[in-house]
């Protein structure tokens, strides 16, 4: 186990510097910022000299040899547009809102579309099945950034019954209506997937035999269709956590959250390109611990699934 946790470790450096590599060469194809961060009347010898100060007069490969020896060493380099903050702690204090939306997003989905499936797949084609695959079908249907529209309007505007808007750190009344609109959305995935798995997995010989000898339904359901149902699950269910993870862009924005999905938003329209190549490997190196955290998953979800050393 310990060998495969470190061979997937080592495949993050490949991955780094081709997102890094990609990143950069967008970045060249975008031309440099520097005039737009400086008025039109701005003479050349100015324009000259802000291409000194920030690198961009470098040739492109020195360049790329630079960020890849600055990140080697940790560091993602500094904002042009927030007067040289670094790019690593913007990057730590959006993920601090981020992450408290996430998991509060995933709790809320995990919970009801666990349960939704689970319920779905004891009572097929029942009236709760029937109630839970309309639901789930309206779930995917909506986008995510009109359900936040329409939190805000009816429990915010209408109800008063949560702020409008904003953040505030140790209030979790700012976080309970993105939260639960994120949630919902993903809540129809969880639920439709959980409900086809768990299905496929009563139909097996092994659960048949359990039942012939009088276990009852519950220990079956949940003690042996279960655990092997939920390897996909759990497969969609670190996928979506990684996603709201690298921003839950359009969300952040509706209700104002200062997380790491408007932090990119900002850089990307201040053309912030040491935040947005920052952001980019930041993003890969997420992704790609999420996905090392759910095989290791499979192992404990699933006896027969073993990484051998």
């Amino acid at each position: 186990m310990w060998t495969y946790i470190l061979r997937r470790l080592l495949q993050c450096i490949p991955v780094i510097i081709g997102v890094a590599l990609i990143a950069f060469i967008l970045s060249l194809l975008s031309g440099t910022p520097i005039r737009g961060m400086l008025p039109q009347t701005a003479s050349p010898e100015l324009v000259r000299k802000m291409e000194e100060y920030y690198g961009f007069n470098k040739p492109p490969h020195e360049r790329f040899i630079s960020y890849m020896g600055s990140l080697a060493r940790g560091d993602l380099g500094s904002s042009m547009t927030h007067h040289g903050l670094p790019v690593s702690e913007m990057i730590t204090s959006g993920m601090a809102v981020t992450l408290k939306l996430a998991l509060g997003a995933m709790i809320v989905a995990v919970i009801l579309g666990g349960l939704s499936g689970i319920l779905s797949a004891w009572r097929p084609h029942s009236l709760v099945d029937y109630g839970s695959s309309f639901f789930a079908a309206v779930g995917i249907s909506f986008p995510a950034f009109f359900l936040a529209m329409l939190f805000l309007l009816v429990f915010a505007e209408k109800l008063k019954w949560f702020p409008i808007g904003g953040y505030e750190a140790g209030n979790i009344r700012y976080l309970i209506l993105p939260c639960t609109s994120l949630g919902l959305i993903m809540t129809a995935s969880i639920a439709r997937l959980t409900r086809n798995c768990l299905l496929e997995t009563l139909s097996q010989d092994y659960i048949r035999t359990a039942r012939s000898k009088g276990v009852a339904e519950a220990p079956v359901l949940l003690g042996h269709g279960l655990p092997n149902a939920m390897v996909p699950v759990v497969t969609v269910i670190g996928n979506d956590f990684a996603s709201l993870l690298v921003g839950a862009v359009l969300t952040e924005t509706i209700y104002q959250l200062p997380g790491i999905g408007t932090v990119i938003y900002n850089a990307i329209f201040s053309r912030d390109l040491p935040v947005i190549m920052g952001c980019c490997v930041f993003f890969a190196l997420v992704f790609v611990v999420i996905n090392l955290v759910v095989d290791i998953t499979y192992a404990f979800l699933d006896p027969r699934i073993r990484y051998g050393d």
